[in-house]
């Protein structure tokens, strides 16, 4: 390595721009965490030999990338006759290998990281065999294969997968109502850590790093960081641990470091609290703010071994009988679905960005809670939940039965390794403390509790079996199937409930629901369509077609979720139900405007409101059903804003016999458009009349061609191409490549006009390049308080004492930067002061200060000061309570450009409190207590030069001019605070 490549490496972690600019903290270790779910090949079934024999060959196997589904799958899971047991489907072994290059410096620990894989997992390393993982398929777990690799050559891993039913893997081994799909179905990461880093998360009860918020309100946020480290190397070591807090801007608001001594072998638990007590922004759905905690491990020369970044939403959850569930001190009632992580032919190997795809539609159905069933899900979805403002309630993976006592071992550790993987995500409300169907298992709620005492856990009961209460967890979640009743002390949430596919149902129980703030809210059954052994569907019977839900299997909306979209946005909209939300003499129409038209056939029908009953009384929107029998034609329906004049929203349905054309669409929700050869796209061929007007029928057979660097997924030996779909919409998948191209999709059907779309993808290593090094910017902050040897300090400001006189100082900004500060008078000496009986905010800056009599100017000069734009609030607080002898202050800033002060400035003030030796005396005007909030404010821009003045005085001369201290901010370009 040279030199320069050295050089750099030591200051990587804090880069200053040679112009003097804002300064900023890499978030770039020695350390590396890589993505490797690209160039595996796979072999279904067993194999003849094991992987360190020398007949072991893989030159036959099928390439693949991940995430990987043992197996392809029609939409009735390829007429399997399993039932809820599922004996037979997917129940094999598989295998994957891969070549990697492994980089690394003597000492270096090498770990393989899984996010998730069906069902139990072995491994070899080079032929070596290293372990197995068999706590269960939804909980991410690691390997440490150190001793097997060999650095700066090429390394062979070798996974089989066992998916056979096992009674000793939990939720395997009983019956369930949903599928145990095989295959290496989530990410897969190499990890290249110093022999000094963070432990795994997953590792124990106190591993990783954990990031809670002791105290909230809604000004102010207590935080801390608990971090464990881990010295494997065979020296002692010192180490210094860095926690950053920075906003959603990536700007720097607080910091803390501290050092440590750790042995050979052995661990540390560290931990740093500080706190937001500016500036506050909360987390909550309707204002998801997200900042993020960055945590960094660096050795004695300052040299960042390992960095971990979390996110961090300030938001607080509590419950209160006769209030409900609330959150940062405010009522809210949670609606929302049940999610299962799979899709139609790839089970559940579904890549990130169409777990943020469900993410997207549950928030842009106006729904702000998930409920995760019946195990834990991605990471890529709780990181969008986080992002978009959903809450979500996650348990651990059952259904009905328990199993014995290494099962039930295996269910509590994977719970934990649950909480432990999920628990610095805001949008986690609670924890599910029981078994599906069953209720309570103490020892799940004991074990919530050790993991994450900050947040609830819930017993997962139902009305036909069980207690019939909270128990000892803190929340009664129920089954809502039959009328559930709350006991007195106790308040209640639907974690399930039914609905009607016409919504009708739906709008009744989440009417009584919103009427009563003890029932805290609920999540129907289900969001989707989805996969299952117990036989529900004529055509599909391995098809789920729920009557709650407001998807079907391929994410297509269903009437549910425009009712949902009606009650819960406030955005204009109105929407005309497809055939399965009609009836034969009434027409359905979602809106939540206050009044509609329907006309038919361009001919008005006349205006409706929604009607109110006592089943539908504490609704927003009940939808609004309208006397007509549709035959044929089309409906046309138009939105009213309030004022009964103007149309705010449209919609348009038309009946008819058959279609023209193939329109194609892509659904890019959730996809970045880069061809990383693990994304899938969903796209539709609608069939529609010469006017683009769905046609609302089952479609023919369509089938599709695709030209560009994809592939569709599946063909007609599962049903996916050629297709056949439901409601006027036929689906398929296409997985994008690894070069940068146009997808161009056809589709074709007898009879019908063929229709296409296209697509531009981006090479994902261009994408890389076009994004900036991950960064933070850590502007210079300067606070300081004037006053004489005996003034009162102001907490976390520089005290400047002095006793008379002009005075000079070289000052540390909070970043490490100095800063030449003078403070002057005009003719003569500055007098500089202290007192004491000032109360309020800042009450210890604002009661002291340095004051130039009779008039004359106070002069602040600053040098040395970076290039960039910079925020300057000043504190002029007069012993005063003669308000009419105040008057405003003039400032000038004769250096700078663009530099702007506040106009008719006039200082805040008010006298001190007078207080004898017994406690008695006035109790002064309380004027002071404005001090804080009346600073001056002046913005100004240095140059190179490095200098800025800022010129104190009062008009004409006339009175004291008084200056406790001030506050210099460095502005950020880009992050909104620039003027």
């Amino acid at each position: 390595m040279s030199f320069r490549a050295i050089f750099m490496c030591l200051i990587s972690y804090l880069v200053l721009d040679v112009h003097g600019q804002v300064k900023t903290i890499e978030t770039a270790s020695t350390s590396s965490r890589v993505n490797i779910n690209l160039d595996w090949r796979y072999h279904k079934g067993g194999t003849k030999h094991q992987p360190n024999s020398k007949q072991w060959s893989v030159e036959k196997w099928q390439k693949v990338s991940l995430p990987h589904s043992y197996a392809l799958t029609s939409i009735n899971l390829d007429n399997s006759n399993d039932d809820k047991s599922q004996l037979t489907f997917h129940r094999d072994l598989s295998f994957y290998e891969r070549k990697i290059d492994v980089s690394g410096s003597p000492g270096s620990k090498v770990y393989l990281e899984f996010e998730g894989a069906h069902q139990k997992t072995r491994l070899w390393v080079n032929g070596q065999y290293v372990g197995e993982h068999a706590v269960g398929a939804y909980t991410p777990f690691h390997f440490d294969i150190s001793e097997f690799v060999t650095f700066d050559q090429t390394n062979t891993l070798t996974i089989e997968l066992d998916n056979r039913r096992n009674k000793h893997i939990p939720p395997d081994g009983h019956t369930a109502d949903y599928v145990l799909f095989g295959g290496l179905y989530r990410d897969v990461y190499i990890n290249v850590l110093d022999s000094l880093h963070f432990t795994f998360d997953w590792d124990s009860s106190t591993s990783g790093v954990f990031v809670t918020t002791p105290a909230v309100t809604k000004k102010d946020a207590t935080v801390t960081v608990r971090s464990e480290i881990i010295n494997m190397g065979n020296q002692p070591r010192t180490f210094y641990v860095q926690t950053y807090i920075v906003d959603q801007q990536s700007i720097v608001i607080q910091r803390k470091r501290t050092e440590h001594n750790l042995n050979a072998g052995a661990t540390r638990l560290v931990r740093h609290t500080t706190g937001i007590d500016e500036n506050l922004h909360l987390w909550s759905p309707d204002s998801p703010y997200l900042y993020k905690v960055v945590s960094q491990l660096l050795d004695e020369n300052g040299r960042v071994l390992h960095s971990k970044t979390n996110p961090l939403g300030i938001r607080k959850f509590e419950l209160a009988l006769g209030k409900g569930l609330l959150i940062n001190g405010e009522p809210i009632e949670i609606i929302g679905a049940n999610r299962h992580q799979h899709f139609p032919y790839i089970g559940d190997a579904v890549p990130n960005n169409l777990h943020r795809l469900d993410a997207l539609k549950f928030k842009r159905s106006g729904m702000n809670l998930v409920r995760l069933a019946h195990y834990p899900h991605d990471n890529a979805f709780l990181q969008a939940c986080d992002e978009l403002g959903l809450i979500v309630v996650e348990e651990p993976p059952t259904w009905i039965g328990m199993g014995d006592e290494l099962w039930m071992t295996r269910l509590e550790l994977a719970t934990r390794r649950m909480i432990r993987n999920h628990r610095n995500h805001p949008s986690v409300l609670g924890w599910g403390a029981g078994i599906n169907h069953r209720g309570t298992i103490k020892r799940l709620h004991f074990a919530a509790k050790e993991e994450d005492p900050t947040r609830i856990s819930m017993n997962n009961g139902t009305l036909w079996t069980g207690e019939q209460h909270s128990g000892i967890t803190d929340l009664y979640a129920v089954m809502d199937y039959r009328g559930a009743k709350r006991q007195a002390d106790d308040l209640l949430f639907a974690m399930e409930h039914t609905g009607s596919i016409d919504s009708l149902s739906l709008q009744e129980i989440v009417s009584r629901y919103k009427g009563d703030p003890n029932l805290i809210g609920l999540a129907s059954w289900s969001a989707h369509d989805s996969q299952s052994f117990i036989k529900r569907d004529k055509q599909y019977p391995n098809l789920s077609v729920w009557q709650a839900s407001s998807w079907d299997a391929f994410r297509l909306p269903k009437p549910n979720y425009f009712w949902y979209q009606s009650e819960l946005t406030s955005e204009p909209m109105v929407h005309i139900a497809d055939t399965r939300g009609q009836f034969e003499d009434q027409v359905q129409v979602f809106t939540n405007a206050p009044e509609i038209e329907l006309l038919h056939n361009n001919r008005s029908l006349g205006r409706y409101k929604a009607k109110r009953l006592e089943q539908n009384q504490h609704l927003n929107s009940p939808s609004i059903l309208i006397p007509f029998n549709w035959q044929s034609g089309t409906l046309t329906a138009l939105a009213y804003h309030a004022d009964k004049k103007r149309v705010v929203a449209k919609h348009h349905r038309t009946k008819e016999a058959r279609g023209e054309k193939l329109v194609v669409t892509f659904d890019t929700d959730g996809f970045d458009k880069i061809a990383d050869g693990s994304s899938i796209i969903l796209a539709y061929a609608k069939v529609t009349n010469n006017n683009g007007e769905l046609i609302d029928n089952d479609t023919p057979s369509v089938r599709f061609e695709l030209q560009g660097d994809g592939q569709i997924i599946g063909d007609e030996t599962i049903g996916a191409n050629p297709v056949t779909w439901r409601n006027g919409h036929a689906p398929i998948m296409i997985r994008v490549g690894t070069t940068a191209t146009t997808l161009k999709l056809s589709a074709h059907a007898d009879g019908l006009e063929t229709g296409t779309a296209s697509i531009d993808l981006q090479d994902a290593d261009e994408a890389k390049s076009n994004v900036t090094s991950s960064h933070m910017f850590d502007p210079l902050t300067i606070a300081v308080d004037f006053g004489n040897r005996e003034q009162h300090p102001q907490e976390n400001f520089y005290i400047w004492s002095h006793q008379s006189g002009d005075d000079s100082r070289l000052i540390a900004a909070a970043n490490g930067q100095e800063v030449k500060i003078a403070l002057s008078g005009a003719t003569l000496p500055l007098s500089w002061d202290n007192t004491w009986g000032v109360p309020g905010d800042l009450s210890f800056l604002i009661e002291d200060g340095v004051n130039n009599v009779d008039g004359q100017p106070i002069r602040l000069d600053f040098s040395q000061l970076p290039q960039g734009k910079y925020e300057l609030k000043t504190w002029h607080h007069m012993l005063s309570d003669d308000g009419e002898a105040i008057r405003p202050f003039r400032f000038n800033m004769p250096k700078n450009s663009r530099s702007q002060s506040v106009t008719n400035y006039r200082p805040t003030f008010g006298k001190r409190i007078a207080i004898t030796e017994a406690g008695g005396g006035e109790r002064g005007d309380g004027g002071s207590n404005k001090g804080a909030a009346g600073f001056a404010l002046h913005t100004f821009a240095v140059d190179s030069q490095g200098e800025a003045s800022l010129i104190m005085a009062a008009p004409n001369g006339n009175q004291q001019v008084r200056l406790n201290g001030f506050r210099l901010t460095q502005l950020v370009q880009g992050a909104g605070n620039e003027f």
